[in-house]
């Protein structure tokens, strides 16, 4: 009676006596949900904050003049005194993206302003407690690495094969390839069988069993950060560092470590293509670590030469088994070494940096490393037959095979001063070996293969690398690869690794930091 005798018509009145109400009311233009991180009872509803972030969305007005969004605002699933488990809803957000707009707002002034290491410490921890912080065994040592990219970045492998195999646990979310940058999952996937979707269920027992996984990132891993990678797209903000070091560090910390070990490179084929941007950056990341209670240090390494000998899926896969036993190329050694040298002396399982770095190189003699990176393939799909065909180096028999190998020579005499590894990284782009779009599929058969890197002596006529490839190398990308080769008469071998930063303590040159005890996790 109330409704219709201030305008409501019958027709609307009899909609809502049937509980018609989709028929009658305004609907949003998006409904997200809000998921239960914990099992219990619901001990408080902040009314306050569900109210002001109703006026946000513009459930509300700020101003008297402001005109209301009579679609948008919030309903509890649960409230004070239900029960609850963890990935139960709490709430439905009803809202027409003014949200996004803004966050927008937000990024742009985090941009203009500046973030202070402990603002930048802050966004961090509520991008990662946005969504699942996994929890494991506190008799467990966990750790992992992360690396800002590069080429011909094959380092997790080894990496995760020797540390692994002194019963240290890695739970690792690793990435795609995009761009001229390899991805840890797409090398993988080389390997038929290989299957690098995980439940949490299955993380779970592995970690447990075999002491190691390596998973794409999955569901509910900081969905925040999700959300704000693609509102920086949008807004030019993408290139913020404090920004981008909360995106990387959210998703790290939120695998529930002790310590991590960061891979910052500078270089041509580098995020940063200096030294003092690159220490600044890991410098922000390892205050994060530290702030955020996880023993965090970096590794500053060289990043204008490809890594090893091999850029592409296929290639590097072979390249990783190799050094896995014993055979590897001398820079890919030292960077695993050291890093897994850091990891190690962090756990207590090393008393110096200089032991733990002979640790990690022992488990390639012994066989422990591939023991154990055998274990993880075979945990994650690989057959037993595969395995052994690794093992005993039949890689033509287990890794597709290109159409064409064609060769680049050396056009002169001397030593090779330098191997353009950005100009390397887009051509094997170009040739199928990696993305240009996210939705680009990848040819794992193709790739470079070199036979000189910086610091070989070569002659005129020698072979400086492989062209692996499937019919897309033209003349003009051919000249590209030749031109990526300088040589001359100065012999310049490759320094990979150049310094670690730590928390709380000026960057340290690498070998001033070998030399000290200042590595021990004590």
């Amino acid at each position: 009676e109330i409704l219709q005798n201030q305008g409501v018509s019958e027709e609307t009145v009899g909609q809502l006596r049937r509980g018609e109400y989709a028929q009658v009311f305004q609907k949003p233009g998006y409904v997200d949900t809000i998921e239960a991180q914990e099992s219990g009872f619901v001990e408080v509803v902040n009314a306050m904050t569900l109210g002001r972030v109703s006026v946000i969305l513009g459930g509300g007005r700020q101003l008297p003049e402001d005109k209301i969004d009579m679609s948008v605002g919030i309903k509890l699933w649960a409230t004070k005194g239900d029960k609850v488990s963890k990935g139960d809803v709490l709430a439905e957000v009803h809202h027409n993206g003014r949200y996004r707009s803004q966050i927008g707002a937000m990024l742009m002034a985090f941009c203009l302003r500046g973030l202070s290491t402990k603002e930048t410490i802050t966004l961090t921890k509520t991008m990662m407690q946005s969504g699942t912080v996994q929890k494991w065994d506190p008799s467990w040592k966990v750790v992992d690495k992360h690396s800002t990219g590069g080429v011909g970045d094959k380092v997790t492998f080894p990496l995760v094969a020797a540390v692994a195999s002194y019963g240290l646990k890695m739970p690792m979310i690793s990435g795609r390839g995009l761009g001229h940058t390899g991805g840890t999952a797409d090398k993988l996937e080389s390997i038929p069988g290989f299957r690098i979707t995980l439940t949490e269920v299955q993380m779970q027992a592995t970690l447990e069993n075999v002491g190691c996984y390596i998973t794409t990132q999955f569901g509910n891993i900081a969905p925040a950060d999700k959300t704000l990678y693609a509102i920086r797209d949008i807004t030019s903000t993408v290139c913020y560092a404090p920004l981008s070091c909360s995106s990387i560090m959210s998703k790290k910390l939120a695998e529930g470590i002790d310590s991590l070990v960061l891979d910052v490179k500078s270089g041509l084929a580098a995020t940063t293509d200096n030294y003092e941007q690159a220490e600044w950056l890991a410098r922000t990341m390892v205050d994060i670590g530290h702030g955020m209670g996880v023993n965090t240090t970096a590794v500053l390494t060289e990043m204008d030469t490809p890594i090893g000998y091999t850029i592409g899926n296929s290639l590097e896969m072979v390249e990783s088994l190799e050094c896995i036993q014993g055979r590897g190329p001398a820079d890919l050694e030292k960077i695993v070494s050291v890093q897994g040298g850091i990891l190690l002396c962090k756990a207590g399982l090393a008393n110096s940096q200089a032991n733990g770095e002979a640790m990690i190189l022992q488990t390639f003699q012994d066989g422990s490393a591939f023991k154990k990176f055998a274990e993880i393939l075979q945990n994650q799909g690989v057959s037993e037959e595969t395995v052994g065909q690794l093992r005993r180096g039949e890689y033509a028999q287990v890794f597709q095979k290109p159409g064409y190998v064609d060769t680049i020579e050396a056009q002169e005499s001397g030593f090779v001063e330098v191997v353009n590894a950005m100009t390397l990284g887009r051509v094997s782009v170009i040739l199928g070996g990696g993305r240009q779009l996210p939705e680009d599929k990848i040819d794992m058969s193709v790739g470079i293969k070199l036979w000189a890197t910086k610091g070989d002596k070569v002659s005129k006529g020698d072979v400086l690398a492989e062209v692996h490839h499937n019919g897309r190398l033209t003349p003009n990308i051919k000249l590209q690869i030749q031109e990526a080769f300088k040589i001359g008469p100065q012999h310049l071998p490759i320094e990979r690794v150049i310094a670690i930063v730590q928390p709380g303590l000026p960057t340290q040159s690498y070998t001033s930091y070998r030399n000290t005890k200042g590595a021990q996790g004590s």
